[in-house]
């Protein structure tokens, strides 16, 4: 799929075209089903704060949270597919608080840093269990000011889940690319760590 004919289709619909928005729900659909889907495969202890919420379920909460504050306008498929993962993020952040304030009487529980964001893998050289942590935001951010597609691809394996073959159709490289910056990234985040930061 080419990028420019979707966000074009995306932006029409921010400027309140009915056709121009069933068309792009058409299109961009399946994706979101799937980032949805992983977000929810997450990990344990999430499903089990969660309970039976479905990746369709969970899909339109997510456009109607991008519908209260949506952009001016959308600057590509990744700006659309990025604000679609941040956004099933903080539903489950919000759902998982809720279900656990209810279920403790309503008092308001931080959620688990681990829920959030989860460590990379393959960090023989990171911090042991119990040392300084780290701040993957910041990380990313400072991977992004050099790296933006390596920063895009770790966000995309790391924060929504996704799978290197959804991550090469939403940045539009190959699974080989991906696997590479995938590679780079943790490496360049390593450095980024002794340094400390």
């Amino acid at each position: 799929m080419i990028d420019a004919p979707l966000t074009r289709l995306l932006n029409d619909s921010l400027a309140g075209s009915d056709a121009a928005a069933a068309h792009a729900w058409a299109l961009v659909y399946p994706r979101v089903r799937d980032i949805a889907a992983s977000a929810l495969r997450g990990e344990s202890q999430a499903q089990a704060a969660l309970g039976d919420l479905h990746p369709t379920g969970l899909v339109s909460e997510v456009f109607i949270r991008i519908g209260r504050s949506p952009p001016l306008r959308w600057d590509s498929r990744n700006h659309f597919f990025g604000a679609v993962g941040h956004a099933c993020r903080q539903q489950l952040i919000d759902l998982a608080r809720l279900r656990k304030a209810l279920k403790r009487g309503g008092g308001d529980v931080p959620v688990p840093l681990t829920f959030v964001a989860r460590s990379l893998p393959d960090r023989s050289a990171g911090p042991e269990q119990g040392e300084e942590r780290l701040d993957i935001g910041a990380a990313l951010a400072a991977l992004a000011r050099e790296y933006p597609r390596a920063a895009e691809v770790s966000r995309l394996r790391y924060l929504e889940s996704c799978d290197v073959g959804l991550i090469s159709e939403i940045v539009g490289v190959s699974t080989s690319t991906v696997e590479k910056d995938l590679a780079f990234a943790r490496a360049w985040l390593r450095r980024w760590i002794e340094r400390g930061g």
